[in-house]
């Protein structure tokens, strides 16, 4: 059910090269920096060996060690990493890639609008080396130098997973749903369904509820509530009348998709009390090719349903007026029924009297939210699907969620 997304490798060495290699050593010349004397002895005999068509890189890394301790100050560690950088890419040695752009990066010296694509391979370099906390820290610096090309969060969530630290992976997206927002962008899918399918894969219901909440905001579309849905339904097992008001939410967002949720759906409902739902729900069953007529569980629900439907319909007024004058279960069993019927304004009237009558309160409060958002009143059901806590929260979130995207 829950797919595993790989993060693409941003790095590219012959990017880098292109990109980062900007200019040759300096040779005797100091130009416009500020080298040292003894920096600039040290330097000179290792950036010749470098020059012309017979440059030795392999013996330059081996003698930059007498670079490194010539460093007196930042136009030297600038140099020096310059020649670092230099040496990495024509290795093609990601060590001392890294090495050359750290030096870069501490001397100072580097463009500040440079500094941002500095950091951003600095952070690929560290991941590609499982350095995963020091290419975090590389990529949000990234990100604060104005870099945002090739979108750097999400290798910062691959660092998180890397280290099984799906919950520091999950208050990343939660941090970073506000400020995409704010740009106006939703996070890419496959972020979200990466720490998903890890969160899921460890049984770890918070973050798999959490996960399933932002898959919805950037993915409103039938799939992303298929797969949203599905994952609040398997994470934790759920008692049949919770799980109906899931798969009535499945239904109204099209996700409903396999023989096995219409049944329990129908089970749920029982067609002997909410018949006039049981009917249509196992007609879209039909109809989706997942139920055959000629089933005897269809035979025999339906004969039974259609027992039934017809009393129901024939008295609504009277059904309502049952749940007014009678105790908690006749207003919530009452509700139910109009429900079924479409009856939704005094559904909602009586899941309030179910609760006033010392029901349940959370499935009186679920039910009336829904109730209140099948009519359209989508802030109404919003503050009513808040007050529900305990087992059938996670639900009535989603519902909140349906709410939100229908108010637009």
């Amino acid at each position: 059910m829950i797919h595993k997304f790989a993060f693409s490798r941003f790095t590219s060495r012959a990017a880098m090269a292109l990109a980062l290699a900007g200019g040759a050593l300096f040779a005797t010349s100091a130009q416009a920096q500020d080298y040292s004397r003894g920096f600039r002895e040290a330097y000179v005999p290792v950036a010749e060996i470098t020059s012309g068509e017979e440059a030795d890189w392999a013996a330059a890394r081996d003698q930059f060690d007498s670079v490194l301790a010539a460093i007196e100050n930042d136009d030297d560690r600038n140099a020096a990493g310059n020649m670092a950088l230099m040496i990495g890419n024509n290795l093609n040695d990601p060590v001392w890639q890294r090495r050359g752009l750290e030096l870069m990066l501490e001397s100072g010296k580097v463009e500040p609008e440079r500094i941002g694509q500095f950091q951003f391979f600095v952070g690929n370099l560290a991941y590609n080396a499982k350095d995963y906390a020091e290419a975090r820290a590389a990529l949000e610096a990234a990100l604060a130098a104005g870099y945002t090309e090739n979108d750097p969060q999400g290798l910062i969530i691959e660092t998180y997973l890397q280290e099984d630290n799906v919950p520091g992976a999950v208050a990343y997206i939660e941090k970073l749903q506000p400020e995409f927002a704010a740009a106006g962008r939703t996070i890419p899918v496959t972020w979200i369904e990466r720490t998903l399918g890890a969160a899921y894969s460890n049984d770890m219901y918070d973050e798999s509820i959490a996960l399933a909440k932002a898959l919805v905001k950037a993915d409103p579309s039938s799939a992303g509530w298929l797969k949203s849905l599905q994952v609040v339904g398997a994470i934790r097992q759920l008692e049949p009348q919770v799980e109906l008001d899931l798969l009535r939410l499945m239904r109204e967002t099209d996700a409903l998709s396999n023989r096995a949720e219409y049944i329990r759906y129908i089970e749920a409902l029982d067609p002997r009390i909410m018949s006039n739902e049981v009917l249509p729900v196992m007609a879209e069953a039909v109809e989706a090719g997942l139920i055959d007529t000629g089933d005897n569980y269809y035979v025999e629900v339906k004969s039974i349903a259609d027992s039934r439907a017809a009393t129901d319909r024939s008295d609504p007024d009277g059904t309502f007026a049952e749940g007014q004058s009678g105790d908690a279960l006749d207003a919530m069993g009452s509700a139910n029924v109009l429900w079924s019927l479409g009856d939704y304004a005094r559904a909602e009237t009586l899941y309030q009297a179910a609760a006033d009558k010392g029901g349940d309160l959370n499935e009186a409060m679920t039910r009336k939210g829904m109730a209140q958002v099948m009519q359209g009143k989508y802030d109404e059901g919003i503050a009513t699907l808040g007050q529900v806590t305990g087992p059938r929260k996670p639900v009535a979130d989603m519902w909140v969620l349906y709410a939100e995207q229908k108010a637009g």
